[in-house]
């Protein structure tokens, strides 16, 4: 089995701040996620990256677009682990009304892909 990677380019809600998002998707979102075995059993690997002011400004002088406001990635064994865990019940019940809370789900942007490590 192949590894599969959700990526998704993550806009914050409309009128929450950018810090009272990182804090939110950091401390409360993904210690929910996690906290749902149901699908964090299927989960090899979960990252976040937040965007900075700094950071912000660092984009700018790269020509990033700067339209979103963090990315996940998170990656599982194969792509039915990854069908799996979005099945889960507690997913569906527990963690999947959160995200509305902090995301602007409308105006996200998200792919799966096959992760190859270039350099590790």
């Amino acid at each position: 089995m192949m590894a599969a990677t959700l990526i998704v380019f993550i806009k914050r809600r409309a009128g929450m701040e950018p810090a009272a998002f990182s804090h939110y998707w950091r401390d409360v979102h993904a210690r929910l996620l996690l906290a749902c075995e149901d699908f964090s059993r299927h989960i090899v690997r979960y990252e976040q990256y937040h965007e900075t002011a700094q950071l912000a400004a660092l984009s700018a002088m790269f020509g990033a677009s700067g339209s979103f406001d963090g990315v996940a990635a998170i990656t599982f064994a194969s792509a039915e682990a990854m069908e799996q865990a979005f099945a889960e019940p507690r997913y569906l019940s527990d963690v999947r009304p959160d995200e509305p809370r902090f995301i602007d789900l409308d105006n996200c942007l998200s792919f799966i892909a096959q992760p190859e490590l270039i350099k590790g």
